[in-house]
């Protein structure tokens, strides 16, 4: 979650490291014939849903999801691992 520190690093340039900064993360299920229009979460499923603390929280919530960091290219596009 962006905060207004990381809003006043990103104006002059650079990143702000936090090491207790707070990640939302949600798992949702589409329905396949959505997802090529716009109105692609119509019927979507919110699966299960989380906050987690650090970046280290973020990773051990991402194997126990069976998911890894390098999975997620752009927000847009991430692999299913099933």
């Amino acid at each position: 979650m962006t905060t207004p520190a990381d809003r006043q690093a990103r104006h002059e340039g650079w990143k702000r490291a936090d090491h207790a900064r707070e990640y939302r993360l949600t798992h949702w299920d589409y329905d396949a014939d959505q997802i090529d229009g716009f109105d692609y979460d119509i019927g979507a499923v919110l699966v299960q849903g989380t906050t987690v603390t650090g970046e280290a929280e973020l990773t051990v919530m991402l194997q126990a999801w069976n998911l890894r960091p390098d999975q997620f290219l752009y927000p847009w596009q991430t692999d299913d691992p099933t």
